[in-house]
């Protein structure tokens, strides 16, 4: 196999792509149906929406016929770089080689930014000044607030799929899809605003020489959407901790517990507040942006591990503790950096906007998160139920073949769903083929694609030379905190139950099914990620120290080393060797 099916062309204008920070989006290849629908028409042209809306560009500089704000080949997700360089430019008192370290992290191996005088537009430059100046005074907030009312609104009106047509259940499955062009044109504005107030905070902590102050600033926030999950979770966990009737049937395995639980009369409290968390959060999941994937409303048992795993914590790491401390150290490092520009009323004036506009789009950004994740099950549940029909009625040698489709053959499969049985089948197992790759980690335009089968095969175990006693690596602060404990790499979530409380977590980047790693954890590095990531967010809001962005952790600091962590200046020092 040399190409897949849903490869897409570069573009032209926009040439540069990179799996840099795009595990958390898309750890696995994509299925063909999810390319195709929900992120072809979804996500892709919501994005440039976005963009558009910002300012950034105006709708004459996209191809709207052709995926141009992402990439996808081998079926993997790309991110985009030169569309974020293109914004660095435009932008008043910003640079590409900023926007790269903002969005990407440190990634040493993406080309630098080269001049393209299409990229000259100052109508874009002032209507982004014009837009951003809006963010500081707090201008997404409605913006946000009306998202996620709207995909509550969308979600309830869900039809009952186990009662309607085929041909309805394609067409709510196809509309589901796509309200993430609307999704993500609100979602990408408030991704791009929430870089405004803790670019500013940044800079003010930068030019008293306090540059650590500001990552502390944006720790431990509350009411973060992502972050109620892994308290919730970890609620639950006290509540088999404390009963020995829930703790022998969690001791009994995760297999059959659901029904196990349901016969037992001393698990009644907890089976209702189990009902709870899947009413809040049934639709985090696994790999959240494939319509294919398992949420915790599809296959509970994947919340049940969770709380399996996070029962064995010791009492001390609830989050909520930790949120405390972290929330102390933020107040303090408000107060601190307040103090030294209160002479410059200017100044002050400009970090106290600062830092009321990052806290708000911290905030907004995880609330729209968690609205379009929310969407993402809408396709799913859809499809989900197409797939099992046409299995019962033997079109299908799986039901999850459905996923193996593209969206335009959605109509020819209803009409003559036997003539794809096959073909789908064969799909299935090439798509999986696919899964055992690594991706190259660029893609660029005029540059040979190398063929698939060619691409080195994924590693099962990290494999390197250990840095040696002393050494001093500088990543990217994510969230504050200092720790010296053991590492343990976790490359896979199977092996998530090696890893032991008080260890710190290596591993590539997270997304939210990592999350209870996070309450075992003391802290966590991720080899890529940014300071918006997925791990940083949540980190900040438990309290955990974390590091991003350290290329090659998971064989630099093979598991049993001893280390010095920083969150807030990113450094990692090597104590003592494995």
């Amino acid at each position: 196999m040399d190409t897949w099916i849903t490869d897409t062309e570069p573009s032209e204008r926009f040439p540069l792509y990179t799996r840099a920070n795009a595990d958390e989006v898309g750890p696995d290849p994509f299925t063909p149906l999810n390319w195709t629908l929900t992120w072809e028409q979804g996500m892709v042209p919501g994005t440039a929406d976005a963009w558009i809306a910002l300012g950034t560009f105006t709708e004459d500089e996209f191809l709207w016929d052709k995926p141009e704000t992402y990439g996808c080949w081998g079926g993997y997700f790309y991110n985009q770089v030169s569309l974020g360089r293109v914004f660095g430019y435009r932008m008043p008192g910003a640079t590409p080689d900023a926007i790269d370290i903002s969005f990407f992290g440190q990634n040493p191996s993406v080309p630098p930014y080269q001049h393209d005088p299409r990229d000259d537009n100052e109508a874009c430059s002032a209507k982004l000044g014009e837009s951003f100046g809006a963010i500081l005074g707090g201008s997404q907030a409605q913006l946000g607030a009306d998202y996620i009312a709207q995909a509550d609104a969308w979600v309830a009106s869900r039809p009952d799929l186990a009662s309607i047509s085929d041909t309805e259940l394609v067409e709510y499955g196809r509309t589901s899809a796509r309200w993430q062009r609307p999704g993500w044109d609100a979602y990408a504005q408030v991704v791009i605003g929430a870089t405004v107030g803790p670019q500013i905070v940044q800079g003010i902590a930068d030019a008293v020489g306090k540059p650590d102050l500001a990552i502390q600033i944006f720790a431990a926030l509350g009411d973060v959407a992502s972050a109620g999950l892994p308290e919730r979770v970890w609620d639950l966990s006290r509540m088999v901790v404390a009963s020995p009737a829930l703790t022998t049937e969690f001791d009994a395995g995760v297999d059959g517990l659901a029904d196990r639980l349901t016969a037992n009369a001393e698990a009644a409290a907890f089976n209702e507040a189990f009902t709870e968390l899947l009413l809040s959060f049934g639709h985090r999941g696994v790999n959240e942006w494939e319509i294919s994937a398992d949420t915790w409303l599809i296959n509970p048992t994947l919340a049940y591990q969770m709380i399996d795993r996070v029962r064995r914590q010791d009492d001390s790491m609830s989050p909520k503790l930790r949120a405390a401390e972290a929330a102390a150290r933020r107040e303090a490092a408000v107060a601190e950096l307040t103090a030294l520009v209160e002479g410059d009323a200017e100044t002050s004036g400009l970090l106290a906007a600062g830092i009321a506009s990052g806290q708000t789009s911290y905030r907004l950004r995880e609330g729209g998160k968690n609205a379009t994740v929310k969407l993402m099950q809408e396709p799913k549940l859809a499809f989900r139920e197409l797939g099992r029909r046409m299995h019962e009625r033997d079109h299908l040698q799986d039901p999850m073949h459905v996923f193996q489709l593209l969206e335009s053959e959605l109509d020819a499969f209803l009409a003559d769903p036997a003539s794809f049985t096959d073909t789908l089948a064969v799909r299935h197992g090439q798509w999986l083929e696919l899964a055992e790759v690594e991706p190259p980690y660029l893609v660029m335009r005029g540059q040979d694609i190398s063929p698939i089968s060619e691409w080195p095969k994924r590693k099962a175990a990290a494999v390197g030379e250990a840095a040696p006693v002393g050494t001093e690596m500088k990543a990217i602060g994510g969230s504050p905190g200092t720790v010296t404990a053991k590492t343990r790499v976790i490359l896979d979530l199977a092996d998530a139950d090696s890893l032991e409380p008080g260890e710190i977590l290596v591993c590539t980047t997270t997304d939210p099914s990592w999350v209870p790693l996070f309450m075992i954890a003391s802290a966590v590095i991720c080899e890529i990620g940014a300071q918006a990531s997925h791990a940083v967010i949540v980190s900040r809001e438990l309290g955990v120290p974390c590091v991003v962005s350290l290329a090659n952790a998971s064989k630099t600091l093979p598991t049993g080393t001893t280390v010095e962590l920083d969150g807030s200046s990113g450094t990692v020092k090597v104590v003592e060797t494995a």
